[in-house]
């Protein structure tokens, strides 16, 4: 990749595929969202604050539970697919920064969701300001989306790591790795006494290095739960998502278009469909009242 000055980080660069990533990415489940409203308590009116927002995706759906958003992305195309999808929503506000950067209200918010978006925070920084943001017991709501092992795309899977080893053997085989399910949830579950601890292992088993001590004193009653889809994709459907991905942008651009007429051909020979299954999992945790104090001395 380009240096330091011509490229933004990797957590960054959505912004320049706003309409691309708007267009191909999942939604969330409705399921979960009304799981994590449920634990938290909240109401119509209720104040929660959305970190990494992108295209509006998640934030469309707590608008439409009627709950005040104050929504903070760092891309400005990314913020303006995100009022397009909620429309003239004057219970919407939106942010544009870094949530590290963004200054918000201490102690009054409900809850803090962030949906895809949390691991792209600096963990020095973010739990124990996601904390500072909350109210008493207020709710830290997580969601990741995650292809996990499945029987039907391990040929698929297989092929493409191979493909990442030709055309970009400087990427970390982890990073392309599906792990199965259970595995993911039994590895959080052991993990409860810190959330910190519990949304590193389900990122990416602590490759990305999200875990903060401290995190353990700022929340409690961590639970995980899980929502499973199968999804089949063309070749053309497989790579316009794989485009809007932090990994493809890993690959030397030079290698780029290479690596996608390899992978189309791979596709192809499978029957030009695959088959997966796109696990989409759920943490929430509440702020202590210990935390509370601390931060507010």
């Amino acid at each position: 990749m380009g240096s330091a000055e011509t490229e933004p980080p990797l957590g960054e660069v959505f912004d320049s595929v706003a309409e691309d990533y708007d267009l191909v990415r999942q939604g969330y489940p409705a399921v979960l969202v009304d799981a994590a409203v449920a634990r938290g308590r909240l109401v119509a009116r209720s104040r929660v604050l959305e970190v990494g927002c992108g295209t509006g995706k998640l934030t469309e759906l707590l608008a439409a539970r009627e709950l005040i958003v104050d929504a903070v992305d760092p891309g400005p195309r990314m913020v303006e697919q995100a009022k397009r999808r909620v429309g003239g929503n004057n219970d919407v506000r939106f942010h544009i920064g870094r949530f590290e950067d963004v200054a918000l209200p201490e102690a009054e918010f409900d809850a803090i969701f962030s949906a895809t978006a949390f691991h792209w925070v600096d963990p020095h920084i973010g739990w124990a300001k996601a904390a500072s943001h909350l109210r008493p017991g207020g709710l830290l709501a997580l969601l990741a989306h995650m292809t996990v092992h499945d029987e039907r795309s391990v040929a698929a899977d297989e092929g493409f790591r191979a493909l990442l080893r030709k055309h970009a053997p400087t990427v970390p085989e982890a990073h392309s790795q599906t792990r199965h399910l259970d595995a993911i949830l039994a590895g959080a579950r052991d993990r409860v006494a810190n959330a910190s601890e519990v949304w590193d292992w389900v990122m990416g088993a602590g490759r990305r290095h999200l875990a903060n001590l401290d995190a353990a004193d700022l929340f409690e009653d961590v639970d995980v739960t899980s929502h499973v889809a199968t999804i089949e994709e063309t070749a053309d459907e497989l790579l316009a998502h794989f485009r809007t991905t932090s990994l493809y942008f890993e690959i030397e651009p030079e290698h780029r278009q290479a690596f996608e007429d390899d992978d189309r051909q791979l596709i192809e020979e499978l029957g030009g469909v695959v088959t997966f299954s796109l696990a989409t999992v759920l943490m929430t945790a509440r702020r202590t009242s210990d935390s509370l104090r601390e931060t507010d001395a």
